[in-house]
């Protein structure tokens, strides 16, 4: 998910709050590769908990950036592979899932969302006769986003439990932003939908396709989704932190680790590691997964409104296409949500992956220029060698 809200009332409602920073780097800061001197500007310029930075050569050689720390109390160090929640990195699974099932002509790119969830979206909330599967991957279906309908003290509730109809009611309540096709707009309303249409085609659960065709064909042995109130994180994981702004330099955190992950559904419920979802993308990027055709739909992009300190992106289904300053693309996506950002980037050539490149932040820092700017900075570390 991608909504974020009003930070000052997250730390009266959350509860316990710290206050602290990271120390200034050192000297022997100034030697470290590119990448570690991109994550140690989160760490230390933007005071962000710990950062981690995953990058894989085209021989297969990986190498692990840490930077900060994984407990603010503690102190103790980001783990090198530790586990994650990885937010709208699921869309890109729930799209690569649909579009197998294109490819099995047990759904269709272009055919009516009415074909394949009939009555599912009232007249009201939008035209299920004109949207497409293809514009619910894609986000110009107009579907209204639910999160919007969550008020700010519920948004930040971590504890707050939602079914599925909760969340599509707080979307369909609202009309459609606009007509089908017309526009891009971030909608995880639309991702709901695909998990329903998975299901409906399939028989079984999103998030048993999923974990069949996507979690074990790729190899993401560390990836799961949790069981109905699980708060917590499995094995070895960096605690979540909300980033709330104070006056001056310091920086209140509140630890947002345990929190109920029913808001995110189809488009964002799961747990994952650097390492995976490196795993992912790769097998998505190198073929493994999607057809070649399959795979070119999913590289029909289209731009997308520009967003401060982020890069030019264009959309693809379910995949991200972005603009790299050592020129050319890098295909992947990212994931905010409640206490960790992470985003993926992957460079190919001639359908072989060459460059793959994870960064995850235990922290949700909101939409502030400078730190979107240096996450993305240390992605690019990572692609543009």
């Amino acid at each position: 998910m991608k909504r974020l809200g009003n930070s000052i009332l997250a730390a009266v409602l959350i509860g316990t709050a710290v206050v602290s920073g990271n120390p200034p780097p050192s000297a022997a800061s100034t030697a470290r590769s590119p990448v570690g001197q991109a994550l140690d500007k989160l760490t230390h310029d933007d005071r962000l908990p710990g950062a981690v930075a995953r990058v894989t050569e085209s021989s297969g050689r990986t190498s692990t950036y840490v930077s900060g720390v994984a407990d603010t109390e503690t102190r103790s160090p980001m783990p090198r592979d530790g586990h994650l929640r990885m937010a709208s990195n699921v869309k890109s699974m729930v799209a690569t899932v649909v579009l197998q099932l294109v490819g099995e002509d047990k759904l269709s790119l272009d055919a009516p969302l009415a074909e394949h969830l009939p009555g599912v979206v009232p007249p009201s909330a939008g035209d299920a006769n004109k949207i497409t599967v293809r514009q619910l991957l894609q986000h110009t279906s107009g579907l209204h986003e639910y999160s919007d309908g969550l008020p700010d003290h519920q948004n930040f509730a971590p504890f707050a439990h939602y079914t599925r109809d909760d969340l599509l009611r707080l979307a369909f309540a609202k009309g459609p932003d606009f007509p089908p096709g017309t526009r891009w707009k971030y909608s995880n309303t639309g991702y709901i939908l695909l998990g329903m249409a998975i299901e409906r085609a399939t028989g079984h659960p999103w998030r048993s396709e999923v974990t069949t065709r996507i979690f074990r064909h790729a190899g993401m042995r560390d990836s799961y989704f949790p069981e109905e109130y699980e708060y917590g994180l499995r094995g070895s994981y960096a605690h979540g932190y909300l980033q709330l702004p104070t006056a001056g330099t310091a920086v209140t955190e509140a630890d947002v680790t345990r929190l109920d992950p029913s808001r995110g559904d189809a488009n964002g419920d799961g747990i994952s590691t650097p390492g995976d979802l490196t795993r992912f993308y790769t097998a998505l990027l190198g073929g493994r997964l999607l057809r070649p055709d399959l795979l070119a739909e999913m590289q029909k992009a289209v731009p997308t409104p520009p967003s401060p300190g982020s890069p030019e992106l264009a959309y693809g289904l379910g995949l991200g296409r972005y603009t790299l300053p050592c020129g050319g693309y890098a295909w992947g996506n990212g994931g905010t949500t409640q206490g960790f950002q992470t985003v993926s980037g992957l460079t190919t050539d001639g359908g072989r992956v060459r460059q793959a490149t994870t960064i995850e932040v235990n922290s949700t820092f909101g939409p502030r220029p400078a730190e979107a700017a240096h996450f993305f900075a240390a992605l690019f570390a990572g692609l543009c060698p």
